[in-house]
């Protein structure tokens, strides 16, 4: 397809839109595409040479974003390169306008977002102008004397323009930022602060491991000897989480952290704040400063695997000391953050798997093969969250946190999961006088259902169980309970979504070669007409006389 598209277009382009080839003038777009990338090209550098911020400049960048909105980015490599360099030169001249800048900035982090089109031979940036444009808007010696405003939203984007061309910086840039901010660390002096939240976000952590002698072997023991003798956790341990939680995601399998992982996660357990002791006593300095638990689980899921093992044993440990205050009948401002924790770890452990074993491979540095998860390291970590993520499911702040758990650890091992999610469905469907249990099975039930519902080898009988589930779920259509209703409605309709409603019994007489399973999904499926139009069977509500409800509601 790609030698197709460098035949008509010139040029093999990055990353296009493949969605636009199924319009019906698909046949029209390259030409069209081609003229307005052109005049994009001509009209921007033009505008550069006669030095025109505006409106030239300005029009042109707009019109480069609009035209990535239409194609994607349908441009060579070589012009994705030097549409990074100009926006990068024009994004950090001095004393440019903020809203200019802003919108360069925007244009720019979505040419670099596609991390993977743009190795580091193909481009470097140098970090030096980012610094100083932070330390000009971020850290201004004027602005509090009213003679220059900032937006709210200028922090965000330079931080995420900051992280967007980190991978770039030169491999001599850990080495300056080093000889630039070391001067600060002084646990004593507010500078502190803001020397850590820089090297959290400009320090590289994606270099290659043959170049990690000029990256993170350069501060690594210091930073970790600075972070593990601190025990009050001021404002600036944070930041040293987060740049170890990305250090380890980046390089899995190049750093030893088995001395380091019972700190880890005593430090975890300690940021939680959880009410200890008689008087459930809380250490009310710990609230602010504590740990980003997307950065925690991050760090968490970097650690699982190897030969060791240790990781999984701290983190069975750490559940099997909080799982009773996921039981229903407590509540707090610290039950937030464990819910948090409950339903971010298992998305976390999913995106690794996915990179490890699905992901086409790309430049950055992928895992070694002693360190990937295996099926064993999968089983031992879905079973040490199954009793926690049970209990949250009739939590007081919602079942939704649960329930996208449950999702995330029924795509890894379903077997597990599904089983005791069926065995709390079921009953809850048969009682009316438990309203709430049925509210939150059911929107766990939805969480799982494609996995519930796909089989596969790991749990092959999981079809068999959608018939009576639907048909125990349509008493559920109540409209003197609108929560009740509304969360029936959903699950019916994820699951006729997910399954065609068709009459397959036929089957039965045709095929010879079906799996048992098969042949009750077979002869299941002659009820679905009797689900949907009871009139051949003696039951009162049918799937039609629920959409019905449905309406009048």
């Amino acid at each position: 397809m790609k030698q197709v598209a460098s035949d008509t277009l010139g040029f093999v382009p990055q990353k296009d839109i493949v969605y636009n080839k199924l319009l019906p003038y698909a046949d029209k777009l390259d030409s069209e595409s081609n003229d307005i990338l052109a005049k994009i090209k001509g009209n921007l550098s033009r505008a550069v040479q006669l030095r025109e911020l505006w409106p030239g400049v300005l029009f042109w960048t707009r019109r480069l974003s609009t035209y990535m909105r239409l194609y994607g980015r349908k441009f060579s490599k070589e012009d994705h390169v030097l549409f990074i360099k100009l926006l990068y030169e024009l994004v950090t001249i001095p004393k440019l306008e903020i809203s200019m800048m802003q919108g360069l900035a925007r244009l720019l982090i979505n040419l670099l977002k596609k991390r993977e089109l743009l190795s580091r031979e193909d481009l470097e940036l140098p970090w030096r102008p980012l610094y100083e444009l932070q330390e000009r808007i971020l850290y201004s010696k004027t602005e509090h004397l009213g003679l220059n405003w900032f937006p709210n939203s200028v922090e965000n984007v330079l931080k995420t323009l900051v992280k967007s061309c980190r991978p770039y910086f030169p491999e001599s840039a850990t080495q300056e930022m080093l000889e630039e901010w070391r001067p600060l660390l002084c646990p004593f002096d507010v500078t502190m602060q803001r020397a850590i939240s820089y090297f959290d976000l400009f320090l590289p952590t994606t270099l290659p491991p043959h170049l990690h002698h000029k990256g993170f072997k350069l501060w690594f023991d210091e930073l970790t000897g600075l972070w593990a003798s601190v025990q009050n956790l001021p404002s600036w341990e944070v930041h040293l989480v987060n740049l170890f939680a990305r250090l380890a995601n980046d390089n899995i399998g190049y750093i030893n952290w088995d001395p380091y992982i019972p700190k880890i996660f005593t430090r975890i357990l300690r940021s939680l704040n959880l009410p200890v002791g008689s008087s459930q006593m809380l250490v009310q300095r710990y609230a602010a400063n504590a740990y980003d638990i997307s950065h925690v689980v991050l760090w968490v899921s970097s650690l699982l695997g190897g030969p060791s093992q240790q990781a999984q044993a701290q983190l069975s440990g750490l559940f099997n000391s909080i799982t009773s205050f996921f039981h229903p009948s407590n509540h707090g401002r610290w039950l937030m953050k464990l819910m948090k924790l409950l339903q971010r770890l298992p998305a976390a452990v999913v995106r690794r798997l996915h990179r490890e074993r699905y992901r086409k491979p790309t430049w950055l540095t992928p895992v070694p093969e002693s360190h990937k998860l295996t099926e064993q390291n999968i089983t031992d970590f879905v079973q040490s969250m199954m009793q926690p993520v049970l209990l949250a499911m009739f939590s007081k702040t919602g079942s939704l946190d649960a329930a996208q758990a449950l999702q995330n650890l029924a795509l890894m091992r379903p077997e597990l999961v599904i089983p005791p999610v069926l065995e709390k469905t079921y009953p809850a469907m048969e009682t009316l006088t438990e309203p709430h249990q049925l509210t939150a099975t059911l929107s766990c039930m939805i969480g799982v259902a494609r996995s519930l519902v796909s089989g596969g080898q790991r749990f092959p009988e999981g079809p068999t169980h959608m018939l009576p589930l639907l048909v125990r779920a349509l008493p559920g259509v109540d409209p003197n309970d609108f929560s009740k209703c509304m969360i029936t409605f959903q699950f019916i309709a994820t699951f006729v979504t997910l399954v065609p409603l068709v009459d397959c019994s036929s089957a039965l007489h045709e095929r010879t070669d079906l799996t048992e399973v098969e042949r009750k999904l077979c002869s299941a499926s002659a009820e679905f007409e009797d689900f949907c139009f009871p009139q051949k069977m003696d039951r009162r509500f049918s799937i039609t006389d629920a959409l019905f409800t449905f309406y009048f509601l």
